[in-house]
């Protein structure tokens, strides 16, 4: 089943949105906002947020609540913690990961060679994701 949102499906015909930076707007009746087709949204105007940038070492949180786009430059052993819930997931872009120790939660690689933690590079691509109560660990690749 496929359910169209638009502007006009609202008394008076539009509707408030808002933006990132905190910008109020009217959208005309007749505007598509987004479509939902059973559990995915596809939104008319994507979705920009911003990047956030972790600390360099320690404890280091893969917090979603963040963003869901993520960098860390590393200059000491990082210990990353999971915050993430059912259903969330991020993009890590690490730099420095072939120079330091790094210490993951308890999660399940997707790999090639099966359930192993990544041989990091200079600078490498990382997506973790939550299904129920089991985090997942992907290297997208390097890019440096």
């Amino acid at each position: 089943m496929t359910t169209t949102i638009n502007a006009d499906t609202v008394t008076g015909g539009a509707i408030v949105t808002g933006d990132a930076s905190g910008a109020l707007g009217l959208q005309a009746a007749g505007t598509t906002l987004f479509t939902l087709s059973g559990s995915t949204a596809t939104f008319a105007k994507g979705i920009t947020e911003t990047v956030y940038t972790l600390g360099t070492s320690g404890s280091l949180a893969l917090n979603p609540a963040n963003g869901t786009v993520q960098t860390c430059a590393l200059s000491g052993n990082p210990t990353f913690t999971d915050s993430l819930s059912a259903g969330q997931s991020i993009i890590l872009m690490l730099t420095n990961g072939a120079s330091y120790t790094v210490t993951y939660p308890t999660m399940t690689w997707v790999t090639s060679a099966g359930n192993a933690a990544p041989t990091l590079t200079a600078a490498d691509t990382l997506v973790f994701w939550k299904i129920s109560t089991t985090l997942y660990g992907a290297v997208v690749g390097s890019y440096a």
